[in-house]
């Protein structure tokens, strides 16, 4: 590991430089912000965090672009918040990469109809010595359902656990949901329906570890407002979350403390992603994520590496909405995309271009293989089809009795920054090349896409996407059913509906698999929406560290089994 700069003064003097932003969560940020400073800070216990290393400690520096929305684990609801959980917390299970292995339960066993799982618990203990209970698993999933406490991340259980959806609505009591603790070792799930990819949920999700309700309770609406107001039982322990720092520390009460190499974690909010390269350059950081437009300066550096982290980026169409409603319309605003020359013009051809609505390293029907290489329809073509999308258009206008394609205009909100603007602009300059309709930009905040704007259906068309919440086509196919909350599409469709309820009820793997892949088909044949793009993250990496986890589901990077050199 590189030397270490004393990052209470080389943080502020960086930060100092940066200006801050709205970006799309987990994507390069390229514009600058007023006033953003990271430092050092104090950690329980008086020793000094995020300034000086002892010599001999073995410490992960790395950022991130956004502050979490919560701490709280049965409030979290994006992958920022997932991945500092992943750290401080921990489940039943562990999903390493994709690789199920025993968390705080040692066994497990699945009813015959897939509908229960057992869940047999391991001794292990909260950092202050108390025994992890059963109980605490039941309190925190009735929590994260309850209501009163208006989890954002409340649907995770529904369509889930059984009694999860009911539950979340207030119609059936939180002591119904499908958790119960026979004894205090013993945790036992009631599913809705047969979910093969379950465990790989249980591992990933941070909505179902353990909370201590006493601790809960204690801090009441303050519960996890800063890190002296949480208790958590995983490999590190948060001592400190002051400064847009968040410092872990080694948990030497954690069950496989032998097995975690690093004594420290360090996680700095920077939200310029220039700003947090040089900080690398500079010895501040030990892993970054590259800009897009710096990516080929670093492709054939010795410690450069990429992934695919999960998230597909489309276009939301509001399939009741004028123009748009027409499904000859819809495809021909799908078949006018070039995607090929829109990754080169957005993301400098960093990003792979992509035409389907699920992301094709999804488990497929049978272990070893993926959704991608064996049942998954064809999507979209790569390059566009000029030809195409003027013959859909032409059906359109006959349909919606309009002579000129230039008497249509359609609006495409996309939030304010420079990113997503690009995308809204190259969206527009290829729609009105190839179909000669108008395209108007409403610029809007983030906050108002995803609070009312898209969950009031209030738009024609807009730019957004979708991060997998397990390694199954059904966390991207289930958002089209017209009984999910997010489906902000608002595509209705009982065919559609009965083939992803069908799913839910086959346990023969491969006959489910064909039926999800006929749901996607579906969906690219009626236009429901245009997939653009699957998002590369390239990064630098020091090359003394070693065990690092990229993964597509719940958490893009995961340092708990990493090791580096000790600081000298």
């Amino acid at each position: 590991m590189k030397m270490k700069k004393l990052l209470a003064l080389g943080l502020a003097g960086v930060m100092a430089l940066s200006l801050a932003a709205c970006g799309v969560p987990g994507e390069e940020d390229e514009t600058q912000a007023a006033g953003t400073e990271a430092a050092g800070s104090e950690a329980a216990g008086g020793e000094t965090t995020g300034g000086e290393t002892a010599d001999g400690e073995k410490v992960f520096r790395y950022s991130v672009k956004t502050e979490p929305t919560t701490l709280d684990s049965a409030k979290m609801n994006s992958i920022g918040d997932s991945e500092l959980q992943q750290i401080m917390g921990e489940g039943l299970l562990t999903n390493n990469a994709g690789e199920i292995s025993p968390g705080l339960a040692e066994t497990w066993e699945i009813s015959e109809d897939g509908l229960t799982y057992t869940f047999h618990l391991r001794d292990a203990q909260w950092p202050d010595g108390q025994p992890v209970t059963a109980n605490d698993f039941v309190y925190a999933a009735r929590r994260l359902a309850d209501p009163e406490t208006a989890s954002p991340g409340a649907w995770i259980v529904s369509g889930v656990l059984k009694n999860g959806a009911e539950v979340i609505a207030g119609t059936v009591p939180v002591e119904e949901l499908g958790i119960s603790a026979p004894d205090e070792k013993t945790v036992v799930f009631e599913l809705d329906h047969p979910q093969g990819y379950f465990l790989s949920y249980v591992g990933l999700s941070g909505a179902f570890f353990p909370q201590r309700q006493d601790i809960v309770e204690q801090y009441g609406q303050e519960y996890a407002g800063s890190a002296e107001k949480l208790m958590t039982c995983g490999a590190f322990t948060l001592t400190s979350s002051a400064d847009r720092a968040y410092i872990f520390e080694k948990n030497p009460t954690y069950w496989d403390a032998e097995n975690i190499k690093l004594d420290r974690i360090e996680v700095y909010v920077v939200e310029n992603g220039d700003t947090a390269l040089s900080m690398y350059e500079n010895g501040e950081l030990d892993y970054v994520q590259i800009p897009n437009a710096s990516v080929p300066n670093y492709t054939d550096a010795s410690n450069h590496g990429s992934y695919v982290n999960g998230n597909l980026d489309w276009v939301y169409i509001n399939n009741e909405a004028e123009y748009v409603s027409n499904q000859n319309f819809r495809l021909a605003l799908a078949y006018a995309i070039n995607r090929e020359n829109y990754n080169i013009l957005v993301n400098n051809g960093v990003y792979q271009a992509w035409g389907n609505i699920v992301l094709p390293m999804c488990d497929g029907p049978e272990a070893g293989t993926t959704y991608g290489d064996t049942v998954q329809p064809e999507g979209y073509p790569i390059q566009g089809d000029e030809a195409k999308a003027k013959e859909y258009l032409n059906a359109a206008l006959t349909e919606l009795g309009i002579s000129d394609p230039s008497e249509i205009t359609i609006h495409f909100n996309a939030w304010d920054d420079e990113t997503t603007k690009r995308v809204a602009e190259v969206c527009q300059e290829m729609w009105q090349n190839v179909l000669g309709i108008n395209v108007q930009i409403d610029m809007v905040t983030y906050g108002q896409v995803y609070t009312t704007i898209y969950p009031n259906k209030d738009y024609q068309v807009g730019y957004g996407g979708w991060g997998p919440d397990y390694a199954d086509p059904y966390t991207y196919l289930y958002l089209f059913h017209s009984e999910n909350v997010n489906n902000y599409s608002n595509y209705k469709n009982a065919d559609y509906d009965a083939l992803i309820d069908a799913s839910n009820a086959e346990t023969d793997p491969a006959a489910r698999m064909d039926l999800l892949a006929q749901a996607e088909a579906m969906l690219i044949e009626q236009g429901v929406n245009i997939p653009l793009q699957m998002r590369d993250v390239h990064y630098l990496l020091d090359e003394d560290v070693t065990g690092v986890q990229f993964y597509y589901v719940g958490y893009n990077m995961c340092p708990v089994y990493a090791d580096c050199a000790p600081t000298a």
